[in-house]
């Protein structure tokens, strides 16, 4: 088995981070504003992607990871929307090598 997350990659960087993957350089930690973190949408949440990629119309990335490495890595991460319903993975830095080592497509509409 296996879990899908999703995000909505900013203009510019979708073809970046699918080719590339996810460096820490693309995700820069400068408080108050950028925190370091790369933000998916959860498994059942990737409708909260699709409300982002409206503005930033660059597709949705899917990473496909499996259960274990999800239940022992990932899932301590998740965490509710703005106290909505979808769920959130602010994915930390180093987590980045583990989650580039899954497979990645970003699909357009």
């Amino acid at each position: 088995m296996s879990v899908t997350i999703y995000k909505a990659p900013q203009p510019n960087k979708g073809e970046k981070l699918l080719q590339n993957g996810f460096q820490v350089e693309n995700f820069p930690y400068n408080p108050p504003y950028e925190d370091g973190k790369c933000y998916f949408a959860g498994a059942n949440s990737r409708s909260l992607a699709e409300q982002y990629n409206q503005s930033y119309k660059q597709g949705i990335l899917e990473v496909t990871i499996d259960q274990e490495t999800y239940d022992r890595l990932f899932k301590p991460l998740e965490r509710t929307y703005q106290g909505g319903s979808y769920i959130e993975l602010p994915i930390p830095h180093d987590l980045f090598p583990t989650l580039n080592q899954f497979p990645r497509v970003l699909k357009r509409k």
